[in-house]
């Protein structure tokens, strides 16, 4: 279980205070109890000496004690102790102490006082015995009153220390909010500053440097992303028109031929990865513009279809386009250009990982509120892994050509358009959906 800092102080605070409190209720305890039985004592000595001053021999004189006290007088000769009188009942089973004073037997509370040895040759002695019922109860009266003080005390200090502690990290909490929101993206809004001139200040400060740098490298990152792929689009588009043309020209060899049309294909896979990474540097530096206009997405399923089929020819795959018959059309408000995009990686991300002699089957269905484009292949393993497949610049199988881009870009420019992409894979068929919203379509 994880802990945050705010319980971790106040679990340490309490711990300590336990402690503390634990030790001094000890020996605040101890002092008090000495203190009680010291009192206890005294008053004891106290009552058997005014019994003991009213206590004759000879004649004998014995007072009356109290309901709740035991007497024993005695008086010692040649040598041995003789009982005047006793009380009956617990003390005769208490032997007569040897020296003044209190103690503690057989549940009762013992007091022995001797008359001053004068005129007379057998001074009085007297021993007093009450039980201890008082004593103890005064003592678990104050051991409960020091332990609920001591759990009241903890649990006022832990709440205390968590409010204390809840202050004290609400800068904390409010740096973690600006660092939550702080994107890959945008990294323009700084963390908060208290200006204190303490550990958190300098933590803020240290990570808004931090962020600065990151943000200067991530520009110059992007500016010369941006920059290369710019430079390259006109470099390609002339060695593909050039190419072109000397593949129309007649009287070719064969073998210059197939030489040409390799190098138009690899010029081809060039422009294609270039036009990703201006689509990626601007979804890097911030979010691309989207043009919504409605279009019917039928049609441009079918393009797509078209365009890429000689891709589908290579490897002997059949396309299947299966069109919802519920759906009056398929018009829907989106960007057309970025939703071809998406269209063509999918789809060509079919055609790599298919197998040979297979279909790929692509259904369109439109409801009241969304529209969905569902494209299904067969492919050589059992279940594919897809955990991973959106993530920019993955590949699954090193082997295939790509940048690992196709998924990752679709999936950006879904989510741009406020709808989603599902990956799912059973039975050796790969299914991608698309799922866009249709309640602003036109």
């Amino acid at each position: 279980m994880r802990l945050g800092i705010k319980l971790k102080i106040t679990l340490a605070f309490s711990a300590v205070f336990i402690l503390l409190s634990f030790l001094f209720n000890i020996i605040g305890y101890q002092r008090i109890r000495g203190m009680l039985i010291a009192d206890s004592n005294r008053y004891l000595l106290t009552q058997a000496q005014a019994l003991l001053d009213k206590t004759e021999i000879d004649p004998a004189i014995i007072p009356l004690p109290d309901k709740s006290q035991f007497i024993r007088v005695l008086y010692r000769a040649n040598g041995n102790s003789r009982v005047v009188f006793e009380t009956p009942g617990v003390l005769s089973r208490i032997p007569t102490p040897n020296a003044t004073g209190v103690k503690d037997t057989l549940g009762m509370r013992v007091a022995y006082v001797r008359g001053a040895a004068g005129a007379e040759d057998t001074p009085p002695e007297l021993v007093l015995a009450v039980t201890d019922t008082q004593l103890q109860h005064n003592l678990r009266v104050l051991l409960g009153m020091l332990f609920v003080s001591s759990i009241l005390s903890v649990l006022i200090s832990g709440l205390v220390s968590y409010l204390l502690a809840l202050i004290l990290l609400l800068p904390l909490q409010r740096i973690i909010h600006a660092a939550r929101n702080i994107s890959t993206n945008i990294l323009r809004d700084p963390i908060p500053v208290n200006g204190a001139g303490d550990e958190l200040h300098e933590l803020s400060v240290t990570i808004n440097d931090m962020i600065r740098r990151i943000n200067e490298s991530l520009q110059q990152q992007q500016n010369f992303f941006a920059s290369a792929s710019h430079e390259l689009k006109t470099p390609l588009a002339i060695l593909r028109t050039e190419l072109e043309v000397g593949l129309r020209k007649q009287g070719l060899e064969e073998g210059l031929r197939q030489l040409l049309s390799n190098q138009l294909e690899e010029i081809s896979r060039l422009q294609e990865i270039v036009n990703e990474f201006l689509v990626v540097s601007q979804l890097r530096v911030g979010s691309p513009s989207i043009y919504r206009q409605p279009f019917d997405m039928s049609v441009l399923v079918v393009k797509v279809f078209n365009q890429l089929l000689p891709l589908l020819r290579q490897k002997n795959l059949e396309p299947i386009i299966r069109f919802d018959e519920e759906a009056a059309d398929f018009t829907i408000l989106a960007d057309q250009d970025k939703m071809r995009i998406v269209l063509l990686n999918l789809l060509e991300n079919a055609a790599k990982y298919g197998v040979h002699n297979t279909a790929i089957t692509c259904k369109v269905v439109k409801t009241e509120t969304e529209m969905a484009v569902r494209f299904t292949n067969i492919t050589t393993s059992e279940k594919i892994n897809t955990e991973n497949l959106q993530v920019a610049f993955y590949r699954s199988d090193l082997v295939q050509k790509g940048a690992g881009l196709g998924l990752w870009l679709s999936n950006e420019i879904i989510r741009l358009h406020g709808g989603d992409i599902q990956l799912s894979s059973s039975n050796h068929r790969f299914t991608v959906t698309i799922r866009l919203s249709t309640e602003q379509t036109g």
